[in-house]
């Protein structure tokens, strides 16, 4: 059976599918007519997966949604008590942070020269790829206080709510970063650093009125992952399941294992808070090095994330796996903030030649457990992508080196990288067209685009 053409189109860009298999739900998939005729049969079989588990109530496909481990990527879970390991993944609390730059102008960034001074500044001051070791510049942090922002988040640093999606999610007693000894050893050593993979640091201009950002991606690093999966293994042995199924498992929150999970997760994302925050900082001391400005955070938000929240008056427990928080105007969770009266900032990246956007939720968002996508999301993943274009290196190259933008009357030629090459499972083949996954969110009344940022500088650490 293909689930993916048992689909039925019910609005302008969303499809639904009834309850099949042993599925708990329906499922709503959020995707323009091109996207769905794109969109994975074998995605759409995750989704029912997802579906199936024990106390699933709602099943969500984002835009950007495609074939990830168990669940797919771009996908909303909420459940009445499970938490479902693969809704985090492995990278817990994988998220963006973005800030803004005073001052700082397309006209000021224009020049290749300066750009370059600026990756050269991050680097010395940022680690980039997997391992830990260290740049020159980057800062230091104790072990009791890696273990203070695992209990509190940004709230050491001096992070305040209005910055922050959650500047600290509650954890209870059993949080041990001791339970999983190799991911404690990454605690003090990564805090600070960028990771690899997908993850990036990017110095973008907005469109319309050529004002300066910068946008951080990042998560919780090698402890994060070390806790993930740690957990999976458990939690497998707990369900009776076979270990090499362990991304299957699942929890419940009123059983000691699931407790246990749970804070030690919530951890993690208060790590990767944390890390996204400390390297904040170190951006901005790179831009004032650079350019005589410092930078200030804007807005931080995850998009890996299994969060406690209030569902059509309930509390329920919300997965998103590569899928983003999105509270309108007047939501209540924020009554108190400066977000309270025009919603929160929703930060989505989307691939180093297309840049990203920063959106705002509307009230349709409420018909997703207020959620969008994560990004423009892949086609392809990392070994298809180099076995497919690695001869096609040189004009991938030069697609990122030659473009020409225009930013309120400034041209810019090139994205520059700190890579000597594009990396060709990060080039923008392998991803959708942001454009097209953001239109799917106007025409369905779930946000609005506020700013569209394009990148003219980027450092990635490759693995």
């Amino acid at each position: 059976m293909s689930f993916k053409y048992e689909a039925v189109k019910e609005g302008p860009a969303s499809f639904r599918l009834r309850r099949l298999r042993n599925m708990y739900c329906e499922i709503v998939a959020l995707l323009s007519d091109p996207l769905y005729e794109a969109s994975e049969e074998n995605a759409w079989e995750q989704a029912v997966t997802g579906a199936e588990f024990p106390g699933v109530l709602a099943l969500y496909m984002m835009p950007d949604t495609h074939l990830g481990s168990v669940v797919p990527i771009g996908s909303v879970i909420v459940t009445d008590g499970t938490l479902i390991l693969a809704g985090a993944g492995f990278d817990i609390s994988c998220g963006v942070l973005t800030m803004r730059v005073p001052g700082l102008t397309a006209e000021m960034v224009a020049s290749p020269e300066k750009r370059r001074q600026w990756i050269e500044q991050v680097e010395l001051r940022i680690p980039t790829g997997i391992g830990s070791h260290r740049s020159s510049l980057m800062p230091s942090f104790s072990r009791d206080e890696a273990e203070e922002m695992l209990r509190a988040g940004a709230i050491p640093l001096g992070v305040g709510p209005d910055v922050c999606e959650r500047v600290r999610i509650p954890v209870g007693n059993r949080v041990d970063s001791s339970v999983d000894p190799k991911a404690a050893s990454k605690l003090t050593a990564q805090l600070g650093s960028l990771g690899g993979g997908n993850h990036f640091i990017e110095l973008q201009v907005d469109a319309a009125d050529g004002s300066a950002w910068v946008m951080i991606h990042s998560g919780s690093r090698g402890y994060g992952y070390g806790i993930a999966s740690h957990y999976m293994h458990a939690a497998a042995a707990l369900r009776g399941m076979r270990d090499n199924r362990r991304e299957a498992a699942w929890l419940h929150i009123d059983e000691p294992l699931g407790r246990e999970y749970w804070d030690q997760a919530s951890a993690a994302a208060n790590y990767a808070i944390a890390n996204r925050h400390v390297m904040a900082r170190s951006v901005s001391a790179a831009l004032e090095a650079t350019w005589g400005t410092p930078g200030e955070t804007f807005y931080e938000i995850s998009h890996n994330l299994i969060q406690r929240e209030t569902v059509a008056g309930v509390e329920r427990f919300v997965h998103r796996k590569g899928a983003t928080r999105a509270f309108g105007a007047g939501h209540f969770a924020l009554h108190g903030t400066c977000w309270e009266d025009t919603g929160h900032p929703v930060l989505i990246p989307g691939s180093m030649f297309t840049g990203g956007a920063i959106l705002r939720a509307l009230d349709g968002a409420s018909r997703t457990a207020h959620s969008v996508n994560h990004g423009s999301g892949r086609v392809m993943g990392r070994k298809d992508a180099k076995r497919r274009f690695s001869a096609d290196q040189d004009a991938i190259n030069a697609q990122m080196g030659d473009v020409r933008r225009v930013f309120a009357g400034q041209e810019i030629v090139g994205v520059l990288s700190n890579q000597r090459a594009v990396p060709i499972d990060e080039c923008t083949r392998v991803y959708k067209d942001l454009d097209a996954v953001l239109d799917v969110l106007t025409s369905e009344g779930i946000a609005t685009v506020e700013r569209r940022l394009y990148p003219v500088a980027n450092i990635k650490g490759c693995d």
